[in-house]
């Protein structure tokens, strides 16, 4: 993405602007082995976008290890892993090995508390103080208050002992005593009202399963599961630090001074978490376990309906849209109803078990914790992926694959069902494409014999027969006569507005040009379709969080204004912009225009709505080219994040090209002397505002004018950042000076509120994707953990924006990218806004797909016009025969 809107250059190429998501390995990271996965079982589809999600795990975030094993009753096993268990070996991690599962150990825990109340040995509503006398009785807690239903369910009010421990350290090597840790827990203040999970819980409950049995929990979980279940690689350690048989090692990562190291964590004493925490395990055997529990192997279906009766639970402490039971977490799924289980977290492994209306069980193992929020969302959706991905294949064409109350599946729409008949059926009213006597666009389009047209949709899809708004297209119809290829729609990316692109298109698409009506469509919220404007001080929702705290809070102040500007302009909008209803307009418009299918052509955020298009409406779209493409899983408020790497080599290499040019530019002889000139005018924005003529720029926006000009490797583009690079230099020395005419274009973008309409959609756009973290600390921290590796662009890639404070929530979940889509797909190896993993990210999710890389630093190199024939002739050549290449391939 560039912070700027999309220009259109009359004499050349229309420029590009675009989001990226990019995808980034922890420095030092060892490079992560592709996903190793059994074949599906015959008459099941494959689980593509599983695989994907694992290899993210180790390729994106860089973890060590990661297994799947998926048991299912139409499809049988299948089992996947990534990355390694073993780091000094090198041995492959899989879904075979035993784990620490950590709190996965609870739900062990109660249905052995469950099997005896069933007995009568334990009445889930009496006190703790009927089976412990006096152990609830200081610190202000009273144990004739608390049941154990409530601690299983973790309503009891008693704090979580882990919480006295500041370092794993601490009692890595040690053996606890259940009285010990309980002692700890009641000097604790108590948590606030409410459900608050504490391993406290499960260690009293514990307890009382040994009061009531006459046994250890040890031998009560044996009996009564382990054994009966042949779980094989079940076992209590107690005091023995190793892992027996082959198992994964544990790492435990630590970032000091920019370089990340792995230390291997496996060996520890886990009698500190006993009933709440220490089994060892596998997935083989916690998918049978789980299998047998939901199943009613193991309780009376009362029982069961008992342990499934849920409170909400925070998301901070377990993941959204989680609700407890009594030690049973049943979540949401977005291909329908619930799965239940339970999830462990040990300083070294992470374990998620469970099980889906299906019946199908899965369970997901890493060797290392996430290290950010982002990947543990990821992890989340890795689970969610395998319970939803690969189920036995059905005999007609699948169901859309997004989520959301409303189904986007086109042919009820054309049949009536929803209410959406009269916008499919819709007539439109051609017409000339100039507004107005300053409308350079449609003067355009009229010129070239475009004509537009308003499509109507409604705003809210769950309610069709509520408002409406209109969607601006343009069309260019072909001109082969009888050689007409079909409809084409096109999108450049941004988000931005896309009226303007088909002359440009016809321009660069050869012969295939004149075979194609070309439809521009503005998305809702952008250029003439609905537009949200905020009225805001600038065109883009983009600043750095710059060289101080200061800065930060500067930062944060703008984002936080943005959003309250939004709330008070357009409420009743907002929650109604999203990429899916974007997508189901574009079903509309194609509807309305009469076409069974349609062609698109996308770049960088165009390829996400492709994507996302193709996934709510399978069977629709024909010939497909997706440039510089969004990893999908990464489309939102973050999705900037992890994009530093890919900038700062295109930085350098910038630099390199223009220390060649001194003699012009005067920016150093080096390129060590240029990049140290660049930091240095950085420094002196955040000293004091550099003056360029009408304007001050600081250093929360100085980087975004280097980041905006990192788009190409092309000379003009380079010249015009030395140029405007020397205008800043002399303003740092204390010299009067006006920008040049590029720069003035540029800072007029940010640093006033002329187009605030392209920035206030755009923002409206990613935040009603996806929900962004909302505490500023978060960024703050994040930004200083990956400074080091990148001073320049760390705080701009990852800094807070108008996300943390929207109005609205999301009111869909994000699309599920994934399935047969044959596109034709072309990426760059140095772009720094789709970054090279991430097209690779979209390319392993469209089964079918080919793709074609230009080793250079570009981004939408097609659409761009990039001078790269062997790139142009490909794509046009597709384009006109609807021949993919046999293989993917390498442009020189």
């Amino acid at each position: 993405m560039t912070t700027t809107r999309p220009m259109r250059r009359r004499a050349a190429r229309r420029a590009v602007a675009v989001l990226a998501a990019g995808a980034a390995i922890a420095a030092g990271a060892a490079v992560p082995a592709p996903a190793r996965a059994e074949p599906a079982p015959a008459g099941c589809t494959d689980r593509t976008a599983t695989l994907a999600a694992l290899e993210r795990m180790t390729g994106t975030h860089g973890l060590t290890g990661a297994a799947v094993r998926v048991d299912d009753p139409a499809c049988g096993t299948w089992k996947a892993g990534s990355g390694v268990a073993d780091r000094r070996t090198r041995r492959p991690m899989t879904a075979d090995l035993r784990v620490r599962i950590a709190s996965v150990t609870k739900t062990f825990t109660a249905v052995t508390v469950l099997r005896l109340a069933r007995e009568g040995r334990i009445s889930l509503d009496a006190p703790v103080e009927r089976y412990l006398p006096g152990l609830l009785d200081r610190g202000g807690y009273d144990g004739r208050k608390i049941t154990v239903r409530s601690l299983l369910r973790h309503t009891s009010g008693l704090p979580d002992y882990t919480d006295t421990f500041s370092s794993p350290d601490e009692y890595r090597f040690r053996h606890f005593e259940p009285g010990e840790l309980i002692d700890r827990a009641l000097k604790l203040p108590p948590p606030r009202p409410g459900w608050h999970y504490s391993t406290t819980n499960y260690i009293i409950a514990g307890l009382i399963a040994e009061k009531a049995s006459g046994h250890s929990l040890e031998e009560e979980v044996q009996r009564r599961i382990i054994r009966p279940l042949r779980l094989r690689d079940t076992y209590w350690p107690g005091d023995a630090t190793r892992i027996r048989g082959a198992h994964a090692h544990g790492y435990l990562r630590e970032e000091r001074d920019g370089t990340v190291r792995w230390n291997d964590y496996t060996e520890m004493n886990t009698t500190v978490a006993w009933a709440g925490g220490a089994l060892i395990s596998s997935p083989r055997d916690l998918n049978v376990f789980f299998g047998a529990l939901m199943g009613g192997r193991l309780l009376s279906p009362a029982m069961l309906a008992q342990m499934k009766q849920t409170v909400p639970a925070d998301p901070d402490r377990v993941w959204d849209g989680a609700a407890y039971g009594l030690g049973l977490i049943g979540t949401p799924l977005r291909c329908g109803g619930t799965w239940w289980g339970h999830a462990g977290g040990i300083e070294s492994y992470i374990t998620v078990s469970g099980v889906a209306p299906s019946g199908r069980r899965v369970t997901v193992a890493l060797n290392e914790n996430p290290p950010t929020k982002e990947a543990f969302d990821d992890q989340m959706r890795l689970v969610e992926t395998a319970f939803c991905d690969g189920a036995a294949a059905p005999a007609a064409a699948p169901a859309a694959a997004g989520t959301g109350a409303l189904s986007a599946a086109p042919a009820a729409a054309a049949t009536g069902r929803g209410g959406l008949a009269r916008f499919y059926d819709q007539r439109l009213d051609w017409k000339e494409c100039t507004l107005n006597a300053g409308d350079e666009v449609g003067k355009e389009l009229d010129e070239a014999g475009a004509r537009c047209a308003d499509v109507t949709v409604p705003l809210d899809y769950r309610r069709p027969e509520g408002r409406t708004i209109t969607v601006a297209i343009s069309r260019l119809a072909a001109s082969g006569g009888a050689h007409r290829i079909g409809t084409m729609i096109l999108n450049g990316g941004g988000p931005g507005p896309a009226i303007d692109m088909p002359p440009y298109m016809r321009s660069i698409m050869g012969k295939a040009g004149p075979r194609y009506d070309l439809v521009g469509m503005d998305p809702r919220s952008l250029g003439r379709s609905a537009p949200v404007d905020c009225r805001g001080p600038s065109g883009t929702w983009i600043r750095s969080a710059g060289e101080s705290g200061r800065s930060f809070d500067r930062s944060a102040a703008f984002a936080e204004d943005l959003a309250d500007r939004c709330a008070r302009t357009n409420a009743g909008v907002l929650p109604h912009i999203s990429t899916r209803n974007i997508a189901r307009d574009m079903d509309i418009v194609r509807g309305a225009l009469g076409e069974r299918k349609v062609s698109y052509n996308g770049a960088s955020y165009g390829t996400y709505l492709g994507s996302v298009y193709a996934a709510m409406f399978p069977g629709r779209l024909d010939r497909v080219v997706l440039d510089s493409s969004v990893d999908p899983t990464r489309f939102g408020p973050r999705l900037l994040a992890g994009t530093e790497g890919a900038n700062d080599h295109a930085l350098a290499a910038w630099a390199a090209w223009a220390a060649k040019r001194d003699a012009a530019y005067g920016l150093g002889g080096t390129r060590a002397e240029v990049l140290d000139t660049v930091r240095g005018l950085v420094k002196a924005a955040a000293r004091t505002p550099l003056a360029v003529g009408r304007y001050r720029v600081d250093d929360t926006m100085l980087p975004v004018v280097l980041f905006d000009n990192l788009g190409t490797d092309e000379d003009q583009a380079r010249a015009v950042l030395a140029e405007s690079l020397g205008v800043f230099a002399k303003a740092a020395a204390g010299k009067s000076v006006q920008p040049t005419k590029e720069l003035d274009e540029e800072l007029a973008f940010l640093l006033t509120g002329a187009e605030s309409v392209y920035g206030s959609g755009q923002t409206a756009i990613i935040c009603g994707d996806a929900a962004a973290p909302r505490d500023p600390e978060f960024y703050r921290r994040d930004i200083e953990r990956n400074r080091a590796a990148s001073p320049l662009f760390a705080p701009l890639t990852r800094n807070i924006n108008p996300c943390a404070f929207w109005p609205a929530r999301p009111a869909e979940r994000p699309t599920e990218v994934g399935g047969r889509l044959p596109a034709l797909m072309v990426a760059a190896t140095g772009d720094t806004r789709t970054t090279y993993p991430a097209n690779q990210a979209l390319h392993g999710l469209l089964r079918g797909s080919r793709m074609v890389t230009l080793d250079a630093d570009v981004h939408a190199p097609y659409q761009r016009g990039y001078p790269n024939t062997c790139v142009s002739e490909t794509v046009n050549g597709y384009l006109l025969t609807g021949r993919l290449p046999k293989r993917d391939f390498t442009c020189a």
